[in-house]
């Protein structure tokens, strides 16, 4: 009875996860410092990211450490995207700063990588708890920028 919560909360985590992986559409992701993403590639590339971050909880609630491991790449390979540029404000140290939050998730996510690959369950999930926590402060910082 003790876990009844646990398995429900989990039960649903997973259900949200298997609709949610259906409806992400695949993105062509290259270093390309060019071209500035619209808001289009944008709302893609945070799509992909959620689909990804929700593989490895679901991973990590079934140590499934394979999917943690891809789902990993692809955020490492994401993360290679250019970042937008903050040129309404002409502030370059909005720049320095996304800059930051950028270098920090491809960090995070090669530490995903490999303690996924060596089946390290507590650091996997303790990485991915700093990994969110990045995304959140990261998001808030992009609201609050002007």
């Amino acid at each position: 009875m003790r876990h009844k919560p646990i398995l429900i909360a989990i039960t649903v985590t997973l259900v949200v996860y298997s609709f949610s992986v259906g409806q992400v559409t695949q993105i062509p992701v290259s270093p390309d410092t060019d071209n500035k993403p619209s808001p289009e590639d944008t709302r893609l590339i945070m799509q992909a990211k959620l689909a990804s971050a929700q593989e490895i909880l679901a991973g990590l609630v079934t140590q499934d450490f394979e999917s943690i491991e891809s789902a990993a790449g692809v955020l490492s390979k994401i993360s290679l995207s250019p970042p937008p540029k903050f040129e309404e404000s002409g502030a370059e140290s909005a720049d320095e700063i996304y800059e930051h939050f950028r270098l920090e998730f491809a960090r995070l996510a090669g530490q995903l990588e490999r303690h996924a690959r060596n089946r390290e369950l507590e650091a996997t999930a303790y990485v991915q708890q700093n990994m969110t926590a990045t995304c959140i402060a990261c998001h808030d910082f992009i609201r609050d920028h002007p």
